[in-house]
Formats: C-alpha cells, sequence, structure tokens
C-alpha cells in the first residue's frame, strides 16, 4: 500500500486493535500509543492489545489505551511487526495472526500476508505513523508527541545509529515543537542504567567470544545469569549492540535464551555487512544494520547456527 492508501482506509474503519511484538521497545510502543491516539482523536474507537512482555519503564505511554480483549469486529492492525513469530504472547493467543487487517512496519523483510504499508528507507515505523497522522488531519497532543518521539528516539539509539536521516531529526523536530517532553525520554532510556545492568556489562566484558581477529564479537546472556543478577527487562533494553561498541567489532552478536529452550539471536553490524541477510539464513531478519533470529537449541544451538552462517560466507573460518 501507499502512504495514501493506508491513511484512506485507517478513515474506513471505525474500530482497532493495535498489535506490538513479542519483548516491545520503544518503537512498536510508542508508535501503537501514538496511533491509538491519532485514531481517537479522529473519533475511532481505538485500543492496544496489551503485552504481558511491557516493561515498567515503557508502560505509562499506555495508560488509558491497553485492553486485553479483542471486540467482535474489530479491525486488527499490527505495527513495527515484521512477522507472526513476533506477535506478542497475549496476541497469539487470541489467535489474532490470521486476523490482521492493515499492517504499518518499516522492516524491508515484512512477510506478512496482510495489506501494509512498509517503508524500508525510515528509522522507526514511529516516523510513518507521524506522517499518517499528518495525511489525516491529526494536531499532535503532547502525549502523542511524546509518545512517537520514543518511538522514533530509541530506534535510532538517540538518533545516533547509522539509519539516522535527515528526515528523521525533522519528524523529531515536529514531536519538540508539538511539545514533546524529550529530556526525560532521553534521560531515562539512554543516560541511566541500573546497577544490576552495569553487573551484567562486565559479565559479559569478562566472557565475550571474538573471531576473526576481533572482527566478530559474540557474547550470551543464559536465564541464569540474568536471574542471579536480578535482570529486568529493562535492564537488558539496547543491550543487543554491547559487543559492536567494542573497538574493530564489526559484527556484533548478542545470544539470548528464551522460552521453549530458544536461542534469540541479535546482530549488529557496520556498513561492510548485512545484519538483514545474515539473520534471513536463520529465518529471521530486519535492517542492513540490526536484525534478529531466534534458534532451536538454546544458547548452544544460536551460537553454532550463527557462527555457521559466517563461517559459509567466509567471514569467519570452519569450525
Amino acid at each position: 500500500m501507499t502512504r495514501l492508501e493506508m491513511a484512506q482506509a485507517l478513515r474506513a474503519h471505525d474500530n482497532y486493535i493495535i498489535l506490538t511484538h513479542r519483548r516491545p521497545d520503544g518503537d512498536t510502543l510508542g508508535s501503537a500509543a501514538g496511533l491509538c491516539l491519532g485514531l481517537r482523536a479522529l473519533g475511532k474507537n481505538a485500543w492496544v492489545l496489551k503485552n504481558r512482555q511491557l516493561t515498567p519503564k515503557l508502560a505509562p505511554f499506555t495508560e488509558g489505551l491497553v485492553t486485553d480483549t479483542c471486540p467482535e469486529h474489530a479491525t486488527v492492525l499490527s505495527v513495527d511487526i515484521a512477522s507472526l513469530g513476533l506477535l506478542s504472547f497475549d496476541a497469539e493467543e487470541l489467535s489474532l495472526g490470521d486476523q490482521i487487517a492493515l499492517a504499518i512496519d518499516h522492516h524491508g523483510s515484512n512477510d506478512l500476508n496482510a495489506p501494509k504499508l512498509v517503508e524500508a528507507d525510515r528509522a522507526a515505523c514511529g516516523e510513518i505513523i507521524l506522517e499518517l497522522l499528518e495525511l489525516l488531519g491529526v494536531t499532535l497532543t503532547e502525549k502523542l508527541a511524546n509518545a512517537l518521539y520514543l518511538a522514533i528516539s530509541t530506534d535510532t539509539g538517540c538518533f545516533k545509529y547509522s539509519n539516522t536521516t535527515a528526515h528523521t531529526h525533522e519528524a523529531a523536530a515536529k514531536l519538540i515543537h508539538a511539545g514533546a517532553d524529550t529530556y526525560p525520554i532521553n534521560k531515562a532510556f539512554f543516560d541511566t542504567k541500573s546497577f544490576a545492568r552495569l553487573r551484567l556489562e562486565a559479565e559479559l566484558t569478562h566472557s565475550i567470544e571474538l573471531y576473526a581477529g576481533g572482527l566478530v564479537g559474540l557474547c550470551t546472556m543464559p536465564k541464569l545469569l540474568l536471574q542471579e543478577l536480578g535482570i529486568s527487562e529493562d535492564d537488558v533494553d539496547s543491550i543487543s549492540g554491547f559487543a559492536r561498541s567494542i573497538e574493530g567489532v564489526e559484527i556484533g552478536i548478542m545470544i539470548r535464551e528464551v522460552e521453549d529452550g530458544g536461542g534469540k539471536i541479535s546482530l549488529r553490524t557496520s556498513e561492510n555487512y548485512n545484519a538483514s541477510e545474515l539473520c534471513k539464513a536463520l529465518g529471521g531478519g530486519g535492517h542492513a544494520a540490526a536484525a534478529g533470529a531466534t534458534v532451536p537449541g538454546g544458547i548452544p544451538g544460536a551460537r553454532h547456527a550463527i557462527l555457521s552462517v559466517l563461517a559459509q560466507r567466509g567471514i569467519i573460518r570452519e569450525r
């Protein structure tokens, strides 16, 4: 769909349930909250479906917007969700994957079988939501501006990632003009770390695995380690890029032990490598500089899987 077609589709319906992805980040949550507020401003009945993995740091942005049910005949709309495997557990339990009527995303790897607006050149889904609301004539309130600023700032690492463009800064400027209170958002999400997070970073530094002369850095986060350190979901926010921040590392890998015995791989790469293409080989996807995949076998299975992909492409030696 084009942006205009999506705007017309949003006008055409009156009742919405908005879905966010598993382990919600600022972009999916901020985009959902911003879109929900925008649709309500148009007189629509709109709600964000509850996401049980929502963290305390993100929760205030959806205050008054959340429901745990999906009314009959509601239009199901997903934001920042590239595949059905990324649906929240709550959406899965309600079997809403097959009911998605509209999808808005910025992942070029999006494979949802639904009418969708995908703009891969946008740094965050929040940028697309802002443009749609402008097309719809929605007046930005402070709460709406805060939600979309959260979306854009967190998916760009406070405007320092390579996906940041002039358009990204222009979008942020519009939100600031509309009343977005940027300082507390920036302080909470980029300048504040719990002591547990600092301990986790120390453990990751101690245990990092380097390959190809330091070109590849791999870190692992077993469930037991997170439990021992008292790590919350807020504490692991943006941890995926930890190895990539080391001098000389161009492919940073974070592997986390997740539910059902799986291993979640998060990849962060320099402009010399395509994270999305590497993760696509494992059934995942994302962006050129940031992508992910989940494979069976926990951390050992995920380590073997991603290192095998790198070896097949000649980036590291065969193991």
